[in-house]
């Protein structure tokens, strides 16, 4: 595949406090956690229609609109989000909280401009999102607040209709020469 310029909503999910659990639990113990999370993780991106496109160590990088573009790849990006938010305190409840084992997880979802690229030597190519949304995106997920979502205003702008938000106001992003609106999404009460 060639390299080629799309839309793409990108989202970070970053476990906090995993060198503390992997200090506190046996290397065995830690492996099942860490698979357990990846699992969940996993399933909770690709029922929205997400990619995984990287596992980051603790977190993981997904993308919305790839590899098939989609108008409500936004949309489905904050809905994965909300699945995290409910399915992670699950996997915990259901499998680690005899052990006193809590995750806590922090979301960032971001839209922007990439271009698409396989990268890598020989065998070992995948294909990326190069430019600064995965960058920004990656950043984000630090203002967001623990066990919560934030939203970049490029999001907010296309799934405000769909969602309520709570803004948060301006942030100062690495590498970003604006300030950046950055907003939480609500969930609705049915």
């Amino acid at each position: 595949m060639q390299a080629e310029k799309q839309e793409l909503t990108i989202l970070f999910c970053d476990l906090l406090g995993s060198t503390e659990l992997a200090e506190k639990l046996s290397l065995d113990h830690f492996l099942e956690v860490m698979q357990k999370y990846h699992e969940c993780l996993y399933q909770c991106i690709t029922m929205h229609y997400g990619y995984v496109a990287q596992h980051l160590g603790d977190g993981i990088m997904a993308y919305f609109g790839f590899p098939v573009k989609f108008s409500i790849a936004p949309s489905n990006a904050v809905k994965a989000g909300f699945s995290l938010l409910e399915q992670v305190p699950q996997l915990v409840k259901n499998h680690f909280h005899k052990d006193g084992i809590d995750l806590t997880i922090r979301i960032s979802v971001h839209t922007g401009t990439v271009v698409m690229v396989d990268l890598g030597i020989g065998d070992r190519k995948e294909r990326l999102a190069l430019g600064g949304p995965p960058n920004i995106a990656a950043r984000l997920q630090n203002l967001a607040p623990l066990n919560g979502i934030v939203v970049s205003e490029a999001t907010y702008d296309l799934t405000k209709d769909q969602f309520d938000y709570q803004a948060l106001g301006g942030y100062s992003i690495k590498g970003v020469s604006e300030k950046m609106n950055c907003y939480q999404p609500i969930l609705r009460s049915t």
